[in-house]
């Protein structure tokens, strides 16, 4: 028998190594934990294919259980299978309707789905039901910024943060947050907690580019004239490569603040890195006067 051969085993279709050593059916029960393990081992490592066909066994043998169903939710939805991830959350919410986790998995469907205050409504019946449920705090701030509702996008990584102060990525989500909002003194005190070299481009490097993007534009909308934001917003497409809106979001910082020394370096950078040697040199001469006068 080979190394890894799935064999059967009192009506169940596992792995050879979990049965070694056992003789009798009454080790079922060890038998659906372990394999269940192995499908969270295997969903994180991102193996989405055997997970699923190792939790179709478990459900086949308990159709009830609500680990599973969470599980298969999940899988479902990393695959892009919105349809089949809402149906098992929403099984999993009929067999208990106070698991906070399932309207936090069906909350991010509608989320991908865009109907946000559907995915808004699942956020916040989890975080009632659970008040220290974490994760479900991080998804409600992500939908609050993709509606554009700010503020209370901050009180829930604040509430988050309560916790487990110990989050960094979730510090440093609020840390952009707040500097897209231009509260930039409290910006600067959540940065100062994130384990990173550097602090400048910390914000901009751990936060979703995407959430970012969200943040920056709705700080434009909010006020077109926040030279900060444009720059800010360039730095991301810098990071994500896409040049030519960098330099159209840097040059627009620094038509709206001449004197805004970071938004001059960040520009000559760019354009040295495409090759743009005149408009470069402007800006660095530009920037090295303002870093004198400073």
């Amino acid at each position: 028998m080979k190394q890894g051969e799935i064999v059967p085993f009192g009506g169940w279709e596992i792995p050879k190594f979990m049965i070694t050593g056992v003789i009798f059916k009454s080790n079922k029960f060890y038998f659906f934990t372990g394999l269940l393990e192995l499908a969270h081992r295997e969903y994180q490592a991102g193996d989405y294919e055997s997970s699923e066909r190792h939790c179709m066994q478990l459900w086949r043998q308990e159709p009830n259980n609500t680990g599973v169903l969470l599980l298969l939710s999940s899988i479902h939805f990393q695959c892009r299978r919105l349809d089949k991830s809402a149906q098992f959350s929403s099984m999993a919410i009929k067999h208990n309707p106070l698991l906070a986790e399932a309207y936090s998995n069906l909350g991010n469907v509608f989320k991908e789905r865009g109907q946000l205050q559907d995915a808004l409504d699942n956020y916040r019946h989890a975080v009632r039901l659970k008040p220290d449920f974490i994760d479900g705090y991080i998804n409600l701030a992500a939908a609050l910024v993709a509606a554009g509702d700010m503020e209370q996008a901050v009180q829930a990584y604040v509430t988050a943060l309560q916790y487990n102060p110990e989050l960094y990525c979730v510090r440093s989500d609020l840390g952009n947050l707040l500097k897209a909002l231009g509260r930039l003194d409290e910006a600067k005190e959540c940065v100062k907690e994130c384990e990173v070299n550097d602090e400048a481009c910390a914000l901009v490097y751990i936060f979703s580019p995407n959430t970012s993007i969200s943040c920056y534009l709705k700080a434009i909308e909010t006020r077109p004239d926040f030279a900060v934001a444009w720059s800010n917003l360039g730095c991301v497409f810098n990071s994500l490569n896409e040049i030519w809106l960098a330099i159209h979001h840097f040059e627009k910082a620094v038509a709206l603040d001449p004197n805004f020394l970071d938004a001059y370096i960040n520009l000559g950078n760019v354009l040295k890195e495409s090759r743009i040697f005149d408009s470069c040199e402007f800006n660095v001469k530009r920037s090295l006067k303002l870093k004198k006068l400073n």
